[in-house]
């Protein structure tokens, strides 16, 4: 005669399957996770690649946050992504694939700026008598491109500024942290990279946000 398995031996074996299923599925997630960093890291350096070779076209000058024409500065003002698109040829890439928005994207139009997107160009330090923003600034301005963030991941904006802030500031909002707790950001000599967003304004005050002022 077959002997079958009795109540505690298939209530152990449950056990053993709940116990392993606990530890794996987290690193499952967190795997799933770092394919779509490596992806919206492609994405950023993609962006930047566009941006600079705007600025190859038109006197090495980078695209604006944004352009009203009637200086309203309200929605339906062109930002950066229309200027940039045609150089990146791709709509997809700006849409960060861990924030995928499913109305309202940015969709390529003349007038985006009442459109969501998954990336922003930085707005730092942008007040009197602090360091410029990359918005519409000179390549040529950048004392070190391989140290200037030119953009970084967003909740939708077309840009990420933080008026009147110090070097001492560290971004604690969402798309900060999108990543396993990091953001991938791309600098103005086209390199990207994963940061955590104490890295970019670590405790010495050496921040990597702005350009120097000549």
């Amino acid at each position: 005669m077959r002997r079958g398995f009795t109540l505690i031996e298939l209530l152990v074996v449950i056990a053993i399957i709940a116990i392993l299923a606990s530890i794996l599925f987290p690193v499952f997630a967190k795997a799933r996770e770092k394919a779509r960093q490596s992806s919206c890291l492609s994405n950023v350096k993609q962006l930047a690649m566009g941006c600079i070779s705007y600025a190859q076209d038109y006197d090495e000058e980078l695209p604006r946050g944004a352009h009203s024409a009637d200086s309203s500065w309200g929605p339906g003002d062109t930002s950066w992504r229309v200027m940039v698109l045609p150089y990146c040829k791709n709509v997809q890439i700006f849409q960060c694939p861990s924030n995928k928005i499913s109305t309202g994207a940015f969709d390529g139009s003349v007038v985006d700026g009442d459109q969501n997107a998954g990336y922003a160009l930085n707005y730092s330090h942008y007040n009197a008598g602090a360091p410029t923003p990359p918005s519409g600034a000179s390549l040529g301005s950048a004392e070190d491109a391989s140290s200037v963030v030119l953009l970084w991941e967003s909740t939708g904006s077309f840009y990420v500024g933080i008026p009147e802030n110090t070097h001492g500031y560290i971004r604690t909002d969402a798309a900060a942290k999108r990543h396993n707790d990091g953001q991938n950001c791309a600098f103005i000599d086209g390199h990207a990279k994963w940061f955590k967003p104490g890295a970019l304004c670590p405790a010495s005050g050496d921040c990597l946000l702005s350009l120097e002022q000549e």
